[in-house]
């Protein structure tokens, strides 16, 4: 996944939360809003109910008083006779069993006497006055309140209900006069638990009853004109609306009829009062969308801030090698992408730069040495070191195991020379100065300018394939990637490729060195097995283009099993033609002796071809024995056992340690060909030569010098007592059949000097 990728997961990963925050939010709102709604209509229908309330209570005090006065009406019409002494006495009587405080009887125009309950009589007249013309046209009616005339503090109401005769026709009205007190004490009732009240108005807005907790003007003239709409025909003496009234408050009105076209009930009471229902739950419910988005993103910053925190681990896991803390192979893959495509960084000076693979020569003898502690120290003080030489033209990182590459800039090879050198100076600084053996082989490819675009991978592929051909100097150095060295390892993998089918094929022959026997008589005692690969495409292949090849995979393993078993083959041939025993020695590689069947297979091979005992020897350089020397005894032991003979070649090629002679149970030591060079002086190499000889012989190891080239060195060795010879002063490596005739010729008697 690119970095575009991953920022693109993680804006979907943070906007999916987001979005659902919001809807969250969103339907949160929209559920506050529509239970406010909600709630300001149930309010406003209670308050209607309310309205209701005393508009039912106000309806049946004046229905009680008009019924009151129709059921005398009712009375009056059936008396045989009906005149105005008759019903005034009548009425003084009734008047003390109501609660009207005059009653009284009006004629047609209007001219009325009153009677109060102390049965005091007053003449009035009602001419033009609503409540009477009402009362003469729909029977029954109720006045306006005003002042009373007889009690200057008081106010009244009248009530009139029309007397007919027994023939239908109208007589008078039948007046009842009641205190508005009693419907004040109606409208003073409590609305809302007090907090609101309610007014009788006329049809135009004008106060009829008010009750006590209102004031003069307290409906300001506009409102009073809204009243006065909704009283009106619009209206239909019906509704609710919201006005401010004259002390700022806003008030919540319901408008109900009491007596159409004459009398309506307003009823009203503050907003706050009617919103405090609902603004708790309200302020609750904010409460908690507060607390649920402020929880939200208190998790979300703590999500995200985890995300990055792993992010960051996980960039650190996949682009860091956990040992070193250096970069990883993938890490610097990322990094040196940015680092080769920089705006400023041309096409031409990219050739300035160089990329570095190199690793730590015999780490792994290291870590078995000093211990897997000691080797990881290492690894990360040159993991520091690279840290440390790290700028705007340098990265590094750690591939794998001992192996570090990296990108710098080098405009000549005293860049390399001086880093090497800084490299070893770090290490001394470090308490690394007792590992004077270590080295680091180098393989370098220097940037081209179309380079830029290609992958790293193909790249440091270059480097390590320049690093091979350094791996193969000695000391710590550096080589310079070049077509020639490609061509070589695609050489190389072409003969890896071809190796297998090349055994199946029989390409690989057996070579045979003679031995000679230079204390009896210069006879050919044995040979030692070598290989060539004879292709039938390539020709002769020479044993140094394809064992150090094969010494990088199983190639070798199964090579010299091939050997073996061919050289076994080959002796058991041998012995069937009747011919006199020689010894045939076959090389042993160091992968091939780790094999956990190493001694089965040679054992079952053996015993295959019937070969005796005493004749095949297996040769073991004493590189292969630097590790653990008492497994590699036991081993000896054990092969001696099985019938063969143990020999420790290019003794004195390395740095050798007489210690082996000591401990290992070998019965062959052949001195290597380096013994034998010109020194410049000739007396202390043969004092060296002769001492080492005389001290194998006295622990009865037979002892065999190779590649001896002239005579002179023939007669010295004879002398020192060596046992063999192997070198081109009497044989070069020949074919089987070479081998064999030369065995014919020489059966009876000593070989001679020369091919």
């Amino acid at each position: 996944m690119t970095s575009a990728d991953g920022r693109g997961k993680s804006r979907r990963d943070t906007l999916l939360p987001i979005i659902l925050c919001l809807c969250f939010i969103a339907s949160s709102i929209i559920f506050l809003v529509q239970m406010i709604l909600k709630s300001q209509k149930e309010n406003v229908a209670y308050l209607y109910d309310a309205a209701n309330q005393t508009r039912t209570s106000i309806l049946k005090q004046i229905e009680g008083d008009w019924q009151t006065l129709e059921g005398l009406a009712v009375s009056l019409r059936e008396l045989a006779t009906l005149d105005e002494s008759q019903i005034m006495t009548i009425l003084k009587d009734i008047n003390k069993e109501n609660a009207f405080i005059r009653m009284g009887y009006a004629d047609i125009n209007g001219n009325a006497r009153m009677v109060d309950m102390e049965d005091n009589v007053q003449e009035v007249n009602l001419k033009g006055m609503e409540f009477f013309e009402r009362a003469l046209q729909g029977g029954k009616s109720i006045s306006n309140t005003f002042a009373d005339q007889q009690d200057a503090s008081g106010y009244i109401n009248y009530f009139g209900v029309r007397i007919n005769d027994s023939s239908g026709n109208v007589r008078g009205i039948l007046c009842a006069v009641h205190s508005a007190a009693v419907l004040r004490e109606i409208i003073d009732a409590p609305v809302l638990k007090g907090a609101g009240y309610s007014n009788i108005l006329d049809v135009n807005g004008n106060y009829v009853l008010k009750t006590i907790k209102t004031y003069e003007g307290d409906i300001l003239p506009d409102n009073k004109a809204r009243i006065a709409e909704a009283i009106g025909g619009r209206g239909r003496g019906r509704g609710d609306f919201v006005l401010t009234d004259r002390q700022g408050i806003r008030q919540i009105l319901v408008i109900l009829p009491i007596i159409e076209g004459q009398w309506y009930q307003v009823s009203m009471v503050p907003v706050d009062v009617l919103r405090s229902s609902y603004i708790q739950t309200a302020w609750g419910i904010m409460l908690i969308i507060v607390v649920a988005c402020g929880l939200f993103i208190w998790l979300m910053s703590r999500q995200r801030k985890m995300a990055v925190n792993n992010q960051r681990m996980l960039m650190k896991l996949a682009y860091s090698d956990s040992l070193t803390g250096l970069r990883n192979f993938a890490g610097f893959k990322r990094e040196a992408e940015i680092f080769l495509n920089r705006p400023e960084l041309t096409r031409s000076e990219l050739t300035a730069y160089v990329l570095w693979y190199g690793d730590l020569r015999n780490f792994k003898l290291i870590n078995d040495v000093l211990g897997y502690e000691e080797g990881d120290r290492l690894l990360r003080l040159v993991a520091e070191f690279l840290r440390t030489v790290e700028g705007p033209d340098c990265i590094s990182c750690r591939i794998a195991a001992d192996s570090f590459a990296g990108i710098t800039r080098c405009v000549d090879t005293r860049v390399l020379d001086r880093g090497l050198c800084h490299i070893k100076e770090y290490m001394r600084n470090s308490g690394m100065d007792e590992q004077p053996f270590m080295e680091i082989p180098v393989g370098v490819y220097r940037f081209r300018s179309g380079d830029g675009k290609q992958s790293l991978d193909v790249l440091v592929n270059y480097a390590n394939m320049a690093h091979k051909i350094a791996k193969e100097r000695p000391g710590s150095s550096y080589v310079f990637y070049d077509d020639s060295i490609r061509r070589r390892m695609l050489e190389d993998s072409a003969l890896e490729a071809e190796a297998e089918a090349a055994m199946a094929d029989d390409e690989f022959k057996l070579y045979m060195q003679p031995k000679i026997d230079i204390q009896n008589g210069n006879r050919i005692t044995g040979a030692e097995v070598l290989a060539r690969w004879l292709s039938p495409g390539r020709g002769m292949i020479l044993p140094g283009n394809f064992i150090p090849l094969f010494e990088k995979s199983e190639l070798i393993v199964k090579l010299d099993r091939y050997m073996f078993e061919h050289a076994c083959r080959w002796y058991r041939i041998h012995l069937e033609r009747d011919r006199s025993p020689v010894s045939l020695a076959v090389n042993v590689s160091k992968a091939g002796l780790f094999q956990n069947d190493f001694v089965d297979f040679y054992t079952d091979i053996k015993d295959k071809y019937s070969v005796p005992d005493g004749v095949l020897e297996l040769e073991f350089t004493e590189s292969m024995l630097a590790a653990d020397t008492e497994l590699f005894a036991e081993l000896v032991v054990n092969l001696n056992a099985r019938g063969f003979i143990c020999s420790l070649d290019d003794f004195g090629s390395g740095y050798s340690s007489l210690n082996l002679l000591k401990n290992l149970p070998i019965d062959v030591l052949k001195l290597d060909i380096l013994f034998f060079h010109k020194s410049r002086d000739i007396r202390r190499e043969r004092i060296v030569v002769s001492n080492v000889i005389n001290m194998a012989r006295e622990l009865n190891i037979k002892t065999i010098a190779e590649g001896v080239e002239d005579m002179d060195t023939v007669e010295f060795l004879r002398k020192a007592g060596c046992n063999v010879i192997q070198g081109y002063v009497f044989a070069k490596p020949m074919p089987q059949e070479d081998f064999e005739h030369l065995l014919m010729e020489n059966q009876d008697g000593p070989f001679g000097s020369g091919d």
